[in-house]
């Protein structure tokens, strides 16, 4: 089958979670037999560099856009909706290459005119659900500013898009949370919809944590992910600046455009360590020797990837008790929180080093789909 894999941003143009699952369907693809093509955007003047598999880069400011002012977002926003340039280009793409199926993810920077063009053109279409940006364009809802998708502004966006996105043949989202909120304002209404876990994100790996059951002194606690407000980042060093227990450390691993001010935050913390930026082989050693992941989410996420990443290493993890979070957390049987609240994390850190016999003691479940791309295939 020839089958076109859609998103917004990829390697090695990649910033989170949903680049990472459009690869890992591509490679499951591939290695089913399938002949794959990605349709994507790259920063302009930058270059084509995918070499492993066909790749089509549609110039886009969507990747810097973070960098523009709020007026610029905001009238980015809107010709994005409506991008017909892009839409065009996606349409000669598609009928060139003529595919039987599109698997398409983040359409934000290619036009939500995508989702009409790929059923004019009478292809089989699946859709995987990984944010709000449907809902609200900045995909993103705080804590306790949950009103943000219901202001009048916010009705109008989704209005346009469930006319534009209409009925595509298959919806999936990893989380029922997710799943919901769309299904509540009437979105894909004719499609068939199914909640399925992301793909897995390593091999299990054979990690002896038993080992660590006799006495431990000192608790390494990790975060991974974007520097970024939403990501609870300045949140989780705010907390951990509370904990005076100089036998409880944290490293923090990732990069982003708050990066100076959480290390200007913990620059009197000798038991927080910045380690920058990390990629595959670097990231699996960190969850190897580090015994707990924090998640502390300041914004309804819905099936983070650093999560499934831990679970195939066995690591305990501590997570902000939110959207579908939640849904994982408690399937995978870790330790939730209650979002934004300090003390209440601070509490869970140090139940946890208490009781951290407990959780070493047996092999915790893996979450995620082992044959992620086979089921979208039969699903469709």
């Amino acid at each position: 089958m020839r089958i076109a894999v859609i998103n917004n941003l990829y390697k090695p143009y990649q910033k989170g979670g949903a680049e990472k699952i459009a690869d890992k369907t591509v490679q499951e693809l591939k290695t089913l037999g399938h002949c794959v093509f990605i349709v994507t955007t790259k920063p302009r003047n930058a270059k084509n560099v995918n070499e492993e598999t066909k790749t089509y880069y549609l110039n886009s400011n969507y990747y810097n856009l973070g960098k523009h002012s709020v007026v610029y977002r905001l009238f980015w926003q809107i010709l994005n909706i409506f991008n017909l340039n892009q839409a065009l280009k996606l349409k000669k793409i598609l009928k060139t290459e003529k595919p039987d199926l599109v698997i398409s993810n983040n359409l934000m920077g290619l036009s939500y005119l995508s989702f009409k063009i790929i059923k004019r053109l009478g292809i089989k279409h699946a859709h995987i659900l990984h944010d709000i940006q449907l809902l609200h364009p900045s995909g993103l809802m705080f804590y306790k500013k949950e009103e943000i998708t219901n202001t009048f502004p916010a009705k109008i966006y989704q209005k346009i898009n469930k006319y534009l996105a209409s009925s595509p043949d298959l919806i999936i989202s990893p989380s029922q949370w997710l799943l919901n909120k769309h299904k509540k304002r009437g979105f894909f209404g004719k499609s068939k919809k199914i909640v399925l876990d992301n793909p897995l994100a390593f091999t299990k790996k054979d990690i002896n944590r038993k080992q660590e059951v006799t006495e431990k002194n000192i608790f390494n606690f990790l975060f991974i992910g974007q520097i970024e407000e939403h990501k609870g980042v300045l949140f989780l060093i705010r907390s951990f600046r509370k904990i005076k227990n100089d036998n409880i450390k944290l490293k923090i691993i990732g990069d982003g455009s708050q990066m100076e001010k959480a290390k200007e935050m913990a620059k009197n913390n000798k038991n927080i360590t910045f380690l920058g930026k990390y990629t595959g082989n670097e990231i699996e050693k960190e969850l190897i020797e580090n015994d707990c992941l924090i998640v502390p989410s300041l914004c309804y996420e819905n099936s983070p990837t650093v999560i499934y990443e831990a679970s195939a290493f066995d690591m305990p993890i501590i997570a902000s008790d939110l959207g579908g979070i939640s849904e994982l957390i408690k399937k995978y049987k870790g330790i939730l929180f209650e979002a934004k609240n300090s003390h209440d994390l601070v509490n869970k850190i140090n139940y946890f080093c208490l009781n951290y016999k407990r959780y070493f003691k047996n092999p915790l479940p893996q979450i995620g789909e082992k044959n992620y791309a086979e089921k979208i295939l039969k699903e469709i």
